[in-house]
């Protein structure tokens, strides 16, 4: 569900292009750069070389990170970026080749089943043991076997945003975003699981997406067709911050702060709400795909997007959090304070790691059923 996630974030996905992978080496170090900190290794002492290709989100290739990686490692970063989870395993099962794959929690299932993943030496992950255990503990990070398959790097929340403004008490909970008495329209993620979770929160089922039953999302789904309020559905950032702006919803569901925050630049009062049913954490990071080529080279990497200072560019840039503890020890206090950095998991509200239901077919077509 990451395509919700900064899957929301990303204006346009750029065009995949082909890429080879270079030669690999060993291990060794370089000095810091300016910027983002630089890896530990570097091509000169006989580390990693050649070229590495980094599948991701195409907001996931900040010039502030990438840049002190080139420029310490001598490694070439390519760069070929997908829109959603969807295209990742489309084009993975299609033999294209990559280092490096972006993937999320809750996302991981089938690209493992598929064997498009190959499992993480965590021992080659620097700061493995300082990443916080909430972030861990997402669905797929570490698979029933023990393998871990996702090195975390960020995470946030999905909850309400809300026009206050425009309604006159706070909308803390689904129950009350779903109400039918709600004063206004409101816009729904037009991801099937995600709205569905959702209202199952309002109704008191979950927290966790599989204990949700198939007759909890049927009666889910009765609720949402019953529901006059709903406006319209809404996908990416883009398209839910223009809804707002241009007056036709007051309020949304499995929004994120970030949502919020542009708006209030735009002169807008908007509020993001952790629900009082529960707040959906996201968590996002690396793998390896399972035709890596340059090893080497994409631990570098990994480690790199790890790295304390290049997790506080994502949070000075996005207001992610972080999954390194040690951004405490690089972060601003006011920016601490003001995301939340101190631990991901440690909110008000219950926090439930964001997955998928075990029969996410059957959801799809009940949520055929509500969106024609």
């Amino acid at each position: 569900m990451r395509n919700t996630m900064r899957l929301a974030s990303i204006a346009l996905a750029v065009a995949l292009v082909a890429a080879a992978c270079g030669d690999s080496g060993s291990g060794g170090s370089s000095p810091a750069t300016s910027g983002a900190a630089a890896p530990s290794t570097d091509a000169t002492a006989g580390g990693p070389s050649g070229t590495v290709v980094f599948f991701g989100y195409e907001d996931s290739f900040l010039p502030d990170v990438l840049q002190p990686f080139e420029e310490a490692t001598g490694v070439k970063v390519e760069t070929p970026a997908f829109a959603d989870e969807d295209e990742t395993e489309t084009k993975l099962r299609a033999g294209f080749e990559a280092d490096v794959v972006e993937v999320c929690a809750g996302e991981a299932g089938s690209l493992i089943d598929a064997g498009l993943l190959q499992p993480i030496d965590t021992s080659r992950i620097d700061d493995w043991d300082a990443i916080f255990d909430s972030v861990k503990a997402g669905d797929q990070v570490i698979a029933d076997n023990g393998d871990v398959y996702i090195v975390p790097l960020q995470a946030g929340p999905f909850g309400i945003v809300y026009l206050a403004d425009e309604v006159s008490e706070p909308v803390d909970s689904y129950a009350k975003l779903f109400s039918a008495d709600f004063p206004g329209d409101i816009a729904v993620s037009d991801e099937p699981v995600n709205t569905i979770w959702d209202m199952a929160l309002a109704l008191g089922y979950g927290p966790e997406v599989d204990k949700i039953t198939d007759e909890q999302v049927v009666e889910a789904v009765d609720a949402l067709t019953a529901l006059d309020t709903i406006r319209t559905t809404w996908s990416g950032d883009g398209d839910l911050v223009q809804l707002f702006a241009s007056g036709e919803i007051v309020a949304a569901n499995h929004a994120t702060p970030d949502i919020a925050s542009e708006l209030q630049d735009e002169g807008i009062n908007a509020v993001y709400v952790a629900p009082e049913e529960a707040q959906i954490l996201w968590t996002c990071g690396h793998g390896l795909a399972a035709n890596a080529k340059n090893l080497d080279a994409a631990y570098a990497l990994i480690n790199h997007y790890l790295d304390p200072q290049s997790q506080l560019v994502f949070a000075e840039e996005y207001d992610y959090l972080a999954s390194n503890s040690k951004i405490l020890d690089v972060a601003p206090p006011e920016l601490v304070a003001d995301l939340g950095l101190d631990d991901p998991g440690a909110i008000d509200q219950v926090s439930v790691p964001e997955g998928l239901p075990e029969d996410e077919a059957f959801w799809d077509e009940e949520w055929n059923r509500f969106a024609g």
